[in-house]
């Protein structure tokens, strides 16, 4: 009866993901803020999930307005960072952890095509940057 109905209800609201869903390269433009200031750029994140959810990847970025970022000290207009991660298909929701610095990124799926995510980096070269991808097909 009714308790049927509402889980149904309740269940339709909730994103169905597999693993595999998040796996391919995402694009958008990521608004960054570090010791340099504020600057727009291009993110392009790679990403192999595998069926556990473990994921190996890879995160560029190309200045398109601002000071840009820094690398060993020096500024710079891109950069490529590899990162490794989880996937939690359960919320859509995904962790990654930059392997060369101490960046974390936090995002979530917002479709099969979309995701949000937000990056933190503490310490000497604070960074916080949050960016909205789609997915790029072949």
């Amino acid at each position: 009866g009714l308790f049927t109905a509402l889980l149904v209800v309740l269940g339709g609201c909730s994103p169905q993901f597999k693993p595999t869903d998040l796996d391919g390269t995402w694009i958008g433009q990521d608004h960054t803020i570090n010791s340099r200031g504020k600057s727009l750029t291009t993110k392009q994140i790679t990403l192999n999930v595998d069926s556990d959810g473990l994921i190996t990847g890879e995160t560029t970025w190309t200045l398109v307005e601002g000071p840009g970022g820094n690398h060993n000290d020096k500024p710079v207009t891109s950069d490529a960072e590899e990162v490794m991660g989880a996937f939690d298909a359960s919320t859509g929701e995904f962790y990654l952890v930059e392997t060369r610095e101490n960046g974390m990124w936090h995002g979530r799926m917002l479709s099969k095509d979309r995701l949000r995510a937000f990056l933190v980096q503490t310490g000497e070269k604070p960074v916080v940057a949050t960016v909205e991808l789609e997915r790029q097909f072949d």
